[in-house]
């Protein structure tokens, strides 16, 4: 997508520094500010921020009981916190600054400041100027090719690069380094009955895990093959889905297709297990084709859509396909001690096969293919799975879904047909996962800087690359999946079998070009993004995720110095002007060394040159 359709809204954002507006309960109210004593020099600047038990939160502020205040006693900006002094005295020198949430019910907070005259020559302190003069920054240091080249890799496949894994694939080469993460042994799962713990440790396994391909992969994959604790409401039923997708990550797709179909999770998310004559349940029927292997219409190899003379979309199934195909796969049920009937629900094991319970009749599958009458539960099965396997969208729609994922939302139809090729026809056969990723990530479209390539990062990985571009440490993420639900992306808890966000969506603005992470980056939530990343870098969860801002804070001095040093950190000195022209010009005009450290990382996350993955 091309960074202008983000760059509008993220460059807008420069000077924002608003809290947290998510609240729960609240002991301790207070607004704290960057006033030295308390106490602010006539015509000067000083950031209020409101706190609710010890967290940043959106407060509408007055000054002296006037909302946003006046000429006369300073203005106080609500959305960033900016307090101007006025540049004359007013009667009482003292003014009372009043911060109240936009929650229900409304929580308030009082703190007062204390105007002074402004400094002059004579006798009076000067602040100390910034380094460079106000006004100027410094020139940008060249890129390295090589550190760009191995950024881009990891951004590309894993959670985000760090300076470990940049040296480490500068030193093997990318495929080798892709070979190496391809060979890893799996970082366990958490084998556990509390969803806290499932949802924790899935997710520190994407920020730690050294098999970081495979954890993008497997998130990956959880959104193509959904299973949600809105209806499993229990981390044992969600365990053997992950654990499925875990093991077929560098797999077979058919033998993950097949293993998923009888998962036990899955058969009760989509309504597979117990499914029987003679009204066999139509879910996973439906969405097997819709959603996890040929999509709704037909396709050519490069992805582009079959049409009739009349230039309609040809469908690749019908509602009689649908209850064709649920006739076949009707006749399975839970493990359980039931030998010949329906068990009850239980997820220890995959679904077992009952004759008894299955549609014996002949069926007529996609494509003219049919399953004759007394077939057994089994030999249905197998029949629908080969069906599947060998339709001829299946190459080109999972070459599209992993590009997404992977790369970039707009993908040439030449990129999709190289890597359906491969998914076809690859030296291991039909379906082989490992090497159509490895086709994904290596294809030359996906090396190449485009000014259409690339994706919006969704929450997760935009908050995880920050996250590890920094170092920080993740303590304790179990409050963190709160903000992530504000987001649109709570781990383990899809809204539907559609996921977080459709794969088909459209570019906002451009409806011929696909954005599908776009779906959760609507006005409040890029306001609610941007809130939380600052909470991150600000310390406001330092109880959950820790930074340190000391490297930072020490060449704060120097604007320059401290650009150069975030832009290399988070964007391996690929920042573009426009980008560096508006920080800088926010870091000149910030005198605090520790506020100038959090703003220009801040800054930088938020803005497109970070936020979008090229």
């Amino acid at each position: 997508m091309q960074l202008s359709q983000y760059r509008a809204w993220a460059l807008a954002c420069l000077i924002s520094l608003s809290g947290i507006p998510a609240l729960v309960s609240a002991t301790t109210v207070e607004i704290t500010h960057t006033a030295k004593n308390a106490s602010v020099e006539l015509g000067r600047t000083v950031w209020f921020l409101g706190k609710v038990d010890g967290k940043g939160v959106y407060m509408n502020f007055a000054v002296n009981g006037i909302p946003g205040g006046n000429a006369s006693v300073g203005t106080l900006n609500s959305q960033n916190g900016e307090y101007v002094a006025p540049k004359g005295m007013p009667p009482n020198a003292v003014i009372t600054v009043t911060g109240t949430t936009a929650t229900t019910p409304k929580l308030s907070a009082s703190t007062k400041l204390t105007l002074s005259a402004a400094s002059t020559s004579t006798g009076a302190t000067t602040p100390p100027t910034p380094s460079p003069a106000p006004g100027t920054i410094g020139p940008q240091p060249a890129a390295d090719p090589a550190t760009v080249a191995a950024a881009r890799l990891l951004e590309r496949a894993t959670f985000g690069p760090n300076a470990a894994s940049i040296a480490a694939v500068k030193q093997m080469g990318a495929q080798a380094w892709l070979n190496q993460q391809y060979s890893m042994p799996a970082t366990p799962l958490p084998q556990t009955t509390d969803m806290n713990a499932l949802r924790n440790g899935w997710y520190m396994n994407m920020v730690n895990a050294p098999d970081q391909v495979r954890q993008r992969m497997l998130f990956a994959l959880s959104q193509l093959f959904v299973v949600s604790a809105d209806k499993n409401n229990n981390a044992n039923e969600l365990l053997p889905w992950l654990a499925t997708l875990d093991k077929h990550a560098f797999g077979k797709f058919g033998n993950l297709l097949r293993e998923m179909t009888l998962n036990p999770s899955m058969g009760k998310y989509l309504d597979l297990a117990n499914s029987r004559v003679p009204a066999p349940n139509e879910n996973y029927a439906r969405e097997v084709m819709q959603l996890f292997t040929i999509g709704p219409v037909m396709l050519n190899q490069d992805g582009s859509v079959q049409r009739d003379r009349n230039g309609a979309p040809i469908p690749s199934y019908t509602q009689d396909s649908i209850a064709q195909m649920a006739r076949a796969l009707s006749g399975w049920t839970y493990t359980g001690s039931n030998l010949t009937s329906s068990n009850w629900e239980n997820f220890t094991g995959p679904l077992q096969p009952r004759d008894s319970m299955h549609d014996k009749g002949a069926k007529v599958l996609l494509n003219g293919a049919s399953l004759p009458a007394g077939q057994s539960t089994v030999q249905d099965l197998d029949g629908v799975m080969q069906n599947l396997l060998n339709h001829p969208n299946l190459p080109p729609f999972i070459a599209v879904r992993l590009i997404r994922a992977f790369t970039t939302s707009n993908p040439s139809p030449a990129y999709i047909e190289r890597v359906a090729n491969v998914f076809a026809y690859g030296p291991n056969g039909r379906g082989d996962l490992k090497a159509t990723l490895n086709a994904v990530l290596m294809d030359p479209e996906a090396l190449v800087v485009a000014p259409t390539a690339g994706k919006l990062k969704d929450p997760m990985l935009h908050s995880l690359s920050l996250f590890r571009a920094t170092g920080a440490t993740v303590l304790n993420p179990q409050n963190l999946f709160w903000d992530y639900f504000l987001l649109g992306e709570r781990l383990l808890q899809a809204p539907s079998v559609f996921n977080f966000y459709s794969p088909l969506a459209p570019l906002p603005g451009n409806p011929a070009m696909s954005g599908p992470e776009f779906q959760l980056y609507t006005p409040a939530q890029a306001v609610g993004r941007a809130d939380f990343l600052y909470a991150f870098i600000a310390g406001n969860y330092a109880g959950m995720v820790s930074i340190n801002l000391a490297p930072y804070q020490a060449v704060a001095g120097n604007p320059t110095a401290l650009l150069n040093l975030v832009d290399a950190t988070l964007l391996q000195g690929r920042m573009t002007p426009s980008t560096r022209a508006a920080i800088g010009a926010t870091l000149l005009a910030t005198t605090d060394l520790k506020q100038r450290a959090i703003t220009a990382l801040y800054l930088t996350a938020i803005a497109a040159d970070f936020a979008v993955q090229q």
